[in-house]
C-alpha cells in the first residue's frame, strides 16, 4: 500500500495546526490589548482635557462672580455714601430754611408804620439783607440762576413759554426774549425751574 497523499487529501500535522492556531489566537489577543491601551490613553487625553476645560470654566466664572460681587459693593457704598450725603444736605436746607423762617416772622412782626419813613426805610432794609441771605443759601446749596439764550432753539424742557411775537431775522421756535430768569441745580440741564420766555413766530 502506497505511502502518498491521494488527491484532496491535506496534511495532518497536529503539531502545526496548534502552532497555526496558537499564533492566530496571540495576534488577535496582541491586537485586542493594544485596543484597550489605545482607548485607555485616548480616555486618559479626554478626561484631561476635560478636567482643563472644567477648571478654565471654574476660573472664568469666579472671575466673574468676583467681579460682580466687587461691583455690587462698590455699588453699594457709593449709594449709601449718596443717601448719607443727601440726608446731611437735606438737614442742613432745613435749618436754614428754619433760620430763614424765623428772620422773615421778625421782620413782619416788626414792621412799622407809614407815619414813620425812617423806621420803613430800616425795615426795607432789613428785608433786603434777608433777601440776600436768602441767594447766599441757594448758591450754597448749587442752586444757580439759569438764564435762556437768546436765539437758541425753543425747548419746554427748559424754557416756559410765556407768550409769541414775530422777530425779524430770527426763524420760528426760537427764544426771543426772556421775561424771567430761571434756576438750576449744578448743572443747566438740571432745571428746578425754567425761565419763562417769548418765543418767535
Amino acid at each position: 500500500m502506497s505511502d502518498d497523499f491521494l488527491p484532496g487529501e491535506t496534511s495532518a500535522d497536529p503539531a502545526a495546526k496548534d502552532r497555526e492556531d496558537h499564533t492566530l489566537g496571540s495576534s488577535t489577543i496582541y491586537r485586542l490589548c493594544e485596543e484597550v491601551i489605545a482607548l485607555r490613553e485616548m480616555n486618559n487625553r479626554q478626561h484631561k482635557l476635560f478636567e482643563q476645560a472644567m477648571s478654565k470654566a471654574r476660573d472664568e466664572m469666579q472671575r466673574s462672580f468676583n467681579s460682580f460681587a466687587g461691583d455690587t459693593q462698590r455699588a453699594y457704598q457709593q449709594l449709601r455714601q449718596e443717601v448719607h450725603g443727601e440726608k446731611r444736605v437735606s438737614l442742613a436746607l432745613l435749618n436754614e430754611l428754619l433760620e430763614l423762617g424765623m428772620d422773615l416772622q421778625h421782620i413782619v412782626a416788626s414792621r412799622p408804620t407809614t407815619a414813620d419813613p425812617e423806621a420803613v426805610a430800616r425795615w426795607a432794609d432789613a428785608v433786603e439783607v434777608e433777601s440776600r441771605k436768602v441767594q447766599a443759601a441757594l448758591l450754597r446749596h448749587g442752586i444757580q440762576p439759569y438764564d435762556a439764550v437768546i436765539g437758541s432753539p425753543y425747548n419746554p424742557a427748559l424754557h416756559e413759554r410765556v407768550g409769541s411775537r414775530r422777530v425779524d431775522g430770527m426763524d420760528a421756535l426760537r427764544v426771543a426774549e426772556q421775561r424771567e430768569r430761571g434756576y438750576a441745580s449744578q448743572q443747566p440741564e438740571f432745571v428746578l425751574r425754567r425761565p419763562k420766555v417769548i418765543v418767535s413766530e
